[in-house]
C-alpha cells in the first residue's frame, strides 16, 4: 500500500533549508568573519566539531583544486547555523547560544583562510604570484557560499550534522597512492592527454 506524504515525510524527515544563502569572494572573507563576528559572534569550533583536521597538505590539495575547477558548489558551501538571526524564529526555550556556528565546512574555510593569509601555497605559488592574473584571488572569481541556518535546538543542529558527514567511505591512503601510480605509469608512457 502507498505511503502518505504525512508518513514519508516522518521516514525521510528532509532537511530544511538553509534561511539565508550570500558568496563571499575570498579577497573579502576576513572582512565577511569578521562583520559576523562583531554583529553576532562567531564561533568556529562548537563542540561537536571536529576541530581543524587537515593537513597543511590537504589545505594545498583543496585549494588546488578550486583552482582547476575540480571542486563543485556543495564543496564551496560553508554551512552556519545562528538561531538569532532572524529574530522571527526565535524560541523562549532555545538551548543554543547567540551567534554563528560553523556547522559545516570548516576544514575547507580554514584552507582558504589560510592561503588568503599566506600560509598555503597552492602549486607553489604566493598571493603576489597571481595578482593580476585571472587567477588572483583578490577578483571575484573565487568564492564561499555561506548557508545560513536559523536551528534553536541543539538535537536540531546535531541530526543535521550527522545527517551531512554520516556515510561514504573515504579513499585509504593506499587507494590513492594506487590511481597515483596508475597516473604516473600513463605519463611515463606518454599517454595523451587534453590539455
Amino acid at each position: 500500500m502507498a505511503k502518505t506524504q504525512e508518513e514519508l515525510l516522518a521516514i525521510i524527515r528532509p532537511l530544511p533549508l538553509a534561511h539565508y544563502e550570500v558568496d563571499t569572494h575570498w579577497g573579502m572573507l576576513d572582512k565577511t568573519l569578521a562583520g559576523l563576528t562583531e554583529d553576532y559572534g562567531l564561533e568556529f569550533d562548537p563542540d561537536y566539531q571536529r576541530g581543524h583536521v587537515w593537513t597543511a597538505a590537504q589545505r594545498q590539495a583543496y585549494v588546488e583544486s578550486v583552482f582547476r575547477g575540480a571542486i563543485s558548489t556543495a564543496g564551496l558551501t560553508i554551512q552556519f547555523n545562528c538561531p538569532t538571526f532572524e529574530s522571527r524564529l526565535l524560541k523562549a526555550d532555545r538551548d543554543l547560544p547567540d551567534g554563528f556556528q560553523v556547522m559545516d565546512g570548516l576544514q575547507r574555510l580554514t584552507a582558504v583562510r589560510e592561503f588568503m593569509a599566506g600560509n598555503v601555497r597552492p602549486f607553489g605559488l604566493t598571493l603576489d604570484d597571481l595578482t593580476g592574473t585571472s587567477f588572483s584571488p583578490k577578483g571575484m572569481t573565487y568564492r564561499l557560499r555561506f548557508a545560513v541556518f536559523c536551528f534553536q535546538y541543539k538535537l536540531d543542529v546535531l541530526e543535521h550534522y550527522l545527517a551531512l558527514n554520516r556515510g561514504g567511505t573515504p579513499h585509504s591512503d593506499d587507494e590513492i597512492a594506487r590511481i597515483i601510480a596508475m597516473r604516473d605509469d600513463l605519463v611515463r608512457a606518454g599517454a595523451p592527454r587534453s590539455h
